[in-house]
């Protein structure tokens, strides 16, 4: 066995080589798919079916969770819509493990809203 795995690996080098293009397609990937979901969830939301609104809280978190540059939107949303943040917590009970790392950087309670006054110091 060890040696069939040896074997494998020996095979498997190209891949060993290039993880960051390998991830960074897989992060494109999914961030457009996450947008072709939002704007289906968008123009399906029109529709007499209610089917539009978890295609964009669906295509949102694809794209949070693919770029994290994308997760203070997700935040802002769901602390300005509580029925977005009632949503998108309904959503995570049933999520795979690896997407509870986007909902808690995205919980409004762990991110508390600062008040203006406490940016500045006094003099």
């Amino acid at each position: 066995m060890y040696i069939l795995r040896k074997g494998l690996l020996k095979h498997q080098e190209h891949w060993l080589l290039a993880p960051k293009k390998v991830t960074m397609l897989a992060r494109l990937a999914t961030t457009v798919s996450g947008i072709f979901l939002t704007i289906y969830g968008v123009v399906a939301a029109i529709s007499p079916l209610p089917l539009g609104v978890p295609l964009i809280i669906l295509g949102l978190l694809m794209i949070a969770a693919a770029n994290p540059a994308a997760r203070p939107l997700v935040l802002h949303l769901r602390r300005r819509w509580q029925w977005f943040d009632y949503l998108v917590r309904k959503a995570s009970r049933r999520s795979p493990a690896r997407f509870q790392e986007t909902f808690e950087e995205t919980d409004p309670a762990n991110h508390p809203i600062r008040d203006k006054d406490d940016s500045k110091k006094p003099d």
